[in-house]
């Protein structure tokens, strides 16, 4: 899709009945209950849980008394994003590694939002296991970002959530299960809105790229 002379790239990774979903997550059905041949009009139950596919987590994920989805402001989900691709890392995610990502394309001032390709379409493993340090809690607050957003399950593998904590009770939005395959490292505007599910501690987001 082209805006007034700039590509739009849709970066959500679609829910469809039996799509994968974190383990121990709630499995993902789609059924319709009413069709145009039977009843001139078309419904559809969906059952899923509410991190699935590309998802913001809110605050009350991981917190206590943290604010549920439908009281985060739209605005804190839009902004000037920069794509690092990490892929070719194995280890776990240091903030010395972004710190070399994030210099060599040189985003500029502005920069809100810090979205991580790490290659986990091409990699079940990858996709499942994925892992961010906990230093870059203090890297991210650093650069000012709002948002953090990768193209895996969870941030983390530790059990504790630990990096959910620290980002969230920062303030710093986290979306996770984003479709970055075909999206190269760069500079983009970002806009992602999540379903307004009252009290909810997650909702599905659509997001998108704009080129810059």
């Amino acid at each position: 899709m082209i805006l007034k002379g700039k590509r739009v790239i849709d970066i959500t990774s679609p829910i469809r009945q039996g799509m994968p979903v974190y383990p121990g997550d709630p499995e993902t059905i789609v059924e319709q209950v009413c069709s145009i041949g039977k009843n001139g009009f078309a419904i559809s139950i969906i059952t899923m849980g509410s991190h699935t596919g590309t998802h913001v987590d809110a605050p009350s994920h991981v917190l206590e008394k943290g604010l549920s989805v439908d009281m985060l402001l739209p605005g804190s989900f839009i902004g000037r994003a920069i794509l690092l691709d990490m892929s070719c890392i194995e280890s776990p995610i240091h903030a010395e590694h972004l710190d070399i990502a994030w210099k060599t394309i040189d985003p500029g001032e502005g920069t809100e939002v810090l979205l991580l390709k790490t290659g986990a379409t091409s990699s079940v493993e990858r996709a499942y296991n994925f892992c961010l340090s906990e230093d870059v809690t203090s890297w991210i607050k650093d650069k000012e970002l709002k948002v953090l957003g990768v193209d895996v399950f969870s941030i983390e593998n530790q059990k504790e959530l630990p990096l959910h904590r620290s980002l969230l009770s920062h303030g710093i939005n986290i979306i996770e299960c984003l479709d970055l395959e075909k999206v190269e490292e760069g500079r983009y505007t970002f806009i992602c809105l999540p379903l307004k599910i009252t009290g909810c501690d997650g909702a599905p987001a659509r997001a998108i790229l704009i080129e810059e």
